[in-house]
């Protein structure tokens, strides 16, 4: 559909967000809700929400989410829920699959385990599931889609002015939370990888300590929405240096196809446990991932193609990022070094790609795009209203 026609969406959408909590596994950041809100708002399109969620001043209460009790689902033309939502175990709003509903159902699933899909009913239930960490090596439901982390509007802030590539540090980023133990794919890519590569890039693995979180209010406020993942100081340390490592995930079989399969998810624990390779990646989406793009860092993960990582529009290894095969990292070592200009290149076409595709606006077209497949089960779709005019 044209980006004209999505544009001109007339319906409202409300959203099921949760409160923030207090403690660290309680903070329900809702990133992909907030990403597809600060969209929509853009594009003039009305959304509501269960509950105020996601303030934006330090001033006042003035929140992105903002409840309307005189507005009901029935009252919608999409209802939203995240997987926040279920990892709490929180009961649906009853009735919300009735039948005489008007209202098209989404889950933006950002999960990162391997749930047995085809044995949990809810997922059936819903019109569209947006998936993030999706592979094409493996089989999902019919009703799921890629998504991605993507890029908000709190990250574009604070890389929204960055140096010119001469200015940068002839450093990699290299700042993994948790790569000691449980991901695989970090631990291994970075094993292969750092040794070979710290002749061209001065290796830099500065991690924020947590205890030392910003004062200053809007950025105190975001380390607090965010659960304690707004650092000013992390930001800067990207936007001057040269490349960023972002390999992330854990290798499972191709088959079965379903990973979340109990044969493969005993194949996925030999796996891990004897530190095997496969060319198959779950678990490879993050924030880093999407802020080294945006900071205009060169973009170290693995090769997309031949691991089977899927988004909805695909960078192009050796353009938008580096993509490494890990059966042959002295190739990409080599071709840097043989080729270094190449990297001032990546930076500034990654960067390019990253904003024009997956910043607000065009991931909220793109979720119109996907549920607009269905509009003709709802009476308030895709209507004449005055033309927004969209810039990417």
């Amino acid at each position: 559909m044209k980006h004209e026609q999505l544009t001109n969406f007339n319906g409202k959408i409300y959203f099921f967000c949760l409160p923030r909590g207090e403690g660290e596994k309680e903070d329900q950041f809702q990133h992909l809700l907030i990403c597809l809100g600060e969209g929509f708002r853009e594009l003039g399109i009305s959304f509501v929400s269960n509950i105020n969620y996601w303030q934006e001043s330090t001033e006042k209460q003035e929140y992105l989410f903002r409840h309307d009790p005189a507005i009901t689902t029935d009252d919608c033309s999409i209802v939203v829920f995240s997987n926040n939502w279920f990892n709490i175990n929180h009961p649906l709003p009853d009735n919300l699959f009735h039948a005489e509903r008007k209202y098209l159902t989404v889950y933006l699933d950002g999960n990162d385990n391997d749930k047995d899909y085809h044995k949990l009913p809810e997922y059936k239930q819903f019109d569209f599931i947006l998936k993030t960490h999706s592979n094409h090596h493996l089989n999902y439901l019919d009703n799921f889609y890629p998504w991605s982390f993507g890029l908000s509007n709190r990250i574009l802030h604070e890389l929204k002015e960055i140096p010119n590539f001469q200015d940068k540090k002839r450093q990699i980023l290299i700042n993994f939370r948790h790569w000691q133990t449980g991901h695989p794919v970090r631990n291994i890519s970075s094993s292969l990888l750092i040794p070979k590569i710290s002749d061209i890039f001065q290796i830099n693995n500065t991690v924020d300590n947590q205890a030392e979180y910003p004062t200053e209010p809007y950025h105190y406020l975001h380390w607090l929405q965010t659960g304690k993942r707004h650092y000013p100081n992390y930001y800067n340390r990207l936007k001057y240096s040269t490349a960023c490592a972002c390999f992330g995930g854990f290798f499972v079989p191709a088959w079965p196809k379903n990973s979340g399969g109990l044969i493969n998810r005993n194949i996925q624990r030999v796996i891990k446990k004897l530190r095997l390779k496969s060319n198959t990646i779950l678990q490879w989406d993050s924030w880093r991932f999407w802020e080294s793009l945006a900071a205009g860092c060169v973009t170290f993960h693995v090769d997309f193609e031949k691991y089977g990582i899927t988004l909805p529009v695909m960078p192009e290894n050796w353009r938008h990022y580096i993509g490494v095969d890990l059966d042959h990292v002295q190739t990409t070592v080599d071709r840097i070094a043989e080729n270094p200009e190449i990297l001032e290149y990546i930076t500034q076409e990654g960067r390019s790609w990253a904003i024009k595709n997956y910043s607000p606006v065009p991931t909220a077209l793109r979720f119109l795009e996907i549920v607009s497949q269905k509009q003709t089960t709802t009476k308030s779709s895709l209507s004449s209203h005055p033309k927004i005019n969209v810039k990417y």
